[in-house]
């Protein structure tokens, strides 16, 4: 009987062990897998588009992936004075873009630090920017190159957003300050610059 309640009293031990450790190490938040159909368009699932020269394609990339069955795949050509969106969330013109797997107002966003996307990279050495647009609609932005090969996580920390200087929407409310829940992210390769980038899996990084 002893030996019994001392197995009891080990199982116990172990398993308030394991929920401890479970409630100190909080997972990231998947917002965007991009699966299902990626078209672009005004009746597309993504909010893509170019202007002043510049010009972009997306589609689903099942060749190379990170996780699931398809990356997002970029096809740009960023020429002096253009430029380029490809966004996806809300109050978007593209109404279909609203496709993330949670919606901001159902996110506790004040449990995390962070926003990260997988990036595929050829060391082409491009520049892209990847905004955020926050609950009052001004867009704050986080720079990226591509110096590196193969698949990276790229961990953008909010503190480390700044607002864009060189546009804001008409109808934002600028005041410098990225305020939550935050409604949409884009991605926008810099010019100079022509070539093919994919992009997987957006999440919510916590904040230990």
């Amino acid at each position: 009987m002893k030996k019994k309640y001392f197995l009891l009293t080990l199982f116990l031990f172990f398993s308030m062990g394991l929920l401890a450790c479970a409630q100190e190490s909080p997972k990231n938040l998947v917002l965007d897998n991009f699966e299902g159909e990626i078209i672009g368009g005004p009746q597309g699932t993504i909010d893509a588009g170019g202007g002043n020269g510049s010009s972009v394609a997306v589609s689903g990339d099942k060749t190379n992936k990170e996780a699931g069955e398809q990356s997002l795949k970029i096809d740009y050509d960023a020429v002096s004075g253009g430029y380029i969106w490809v966004a996806r969330g809300y109050n978007l013109d593209v109404k279909g873009a609203a496709a993330w797997l949670v919606e901001p107002e159902n996110i506790k966003w004040d449990s995390y630090g962070a926003i990260s996307f997988y990036m595929f990279g050829t060391d082409s050495k491009l520049r892209m920017a990847f905004d955020v647009k926050d609950a009052g609609g001004e867009m704050f932005r986080f720079m990226v190159t591509d110096d590196f090969k193969g698949w990276k996580q790229i961990v953008c920390p909010f503190s480390q957003f700044f607002p864009r200087g060189d546009w804001q929407p008409a109808t934002a409310t600028v005041n410098g300050l990225l305020e939550f829940p935050i409604k949409s992210f884009q991605f926008e390769p810099i010019a100079v610059a022509k070539g093919i980038v994919n992009i997987d899996e957006v999440a919510l990084e916590p904040l230990n």
